[in-house]
């Protein structure tokens, strides 16, 4: 039997209640399989960051074949495994396909005689921070925010659902937000300016 979470059912009951409608089912079995899983996703993608999105779209995946009646009825471990597996490989097809540009959207410009140094140094920064993220991260935050791309149109070329499309951009612009006070906190302190509108955006 697989590791339990406090004191909480078997997945076989745990399964049949999220088929009942209790979403607090699914809340104990991603607590109870997430840790093991990013662990076996490391086997297909190298950054933590990436294993995050292939555990949870596993989850969304396997979990939505659940309330609809399919999927597992006792163990959802092996099948949320072989999930990854098939997002992992499907994943690895389309990020070929994925190209992300090389720079972020040029910001506007700041008015007041220092406008172009806080600008060049803005812009250096939100560059910096984008640089760091992984390819998935900088592919759906370019095509959303510079592009102008939906979730529905950009499904089928990162190949998740529209929802996984709409969580891994929460995600990116999470972890954008982050790198960039990184990025921030690296730089020179005394030219710490507040953003521009397309950093904004961003974050």
């Amino acid at each position: 039997m697989w590791d339990a979470v406090d004191d909480a059912p078997p997945d076989a009951r745990l399964l049949g209640r999220l088929r009942e409608g209790d979403l607090e089912a699914g809340d104990l079995l991603f607590r109870r399989h997430a840790g093991p899983l990013r662990r076996i996703a490391a086997c297909w993608v190298d950054q933590p960051a990436e294993r995050e999105d292939l555990v949870a779209e596993a989850f969304t995946r396997v979990l939505a074949a659940v309330r609809d009646g399919g999927g597992p009825r006792d163990e959802l471990r092996p099948y949320l495994v072989v999930t990854m597996r098939h997002v992992a490989a499907q994943w690895s097809r389309h990020r070929l396909r994925v190209q992300p540009h090389a720079v972020v959207p040029a910001t506007e410009d700041v008015e007041g005689a220092d406008g172009p140094a806080l600008q060049a140094s803005t812009d250096q920064l939100v560059r910096s921070a984008f640089h760091t993220l992984p390819v998935r991260w900088r592919a759906v935050l370019w095509s959303t925010v510079a592009e102008g791309r939906t979730p529905a149109e950009l499904a089928p070329v990162l190949g998740v659902s529209p929802n996984g499309v709409a969580a891994l951009a929460h995600r990116a612009r999470a972890g954008l937000r982050q790198a960039y006070l990184q990025a921030q906190a690296h730089g020179e302190t005394e030219r710490r300016a507040c953003p521009s509108r397309v950093v904004d955006s961003l974050l």
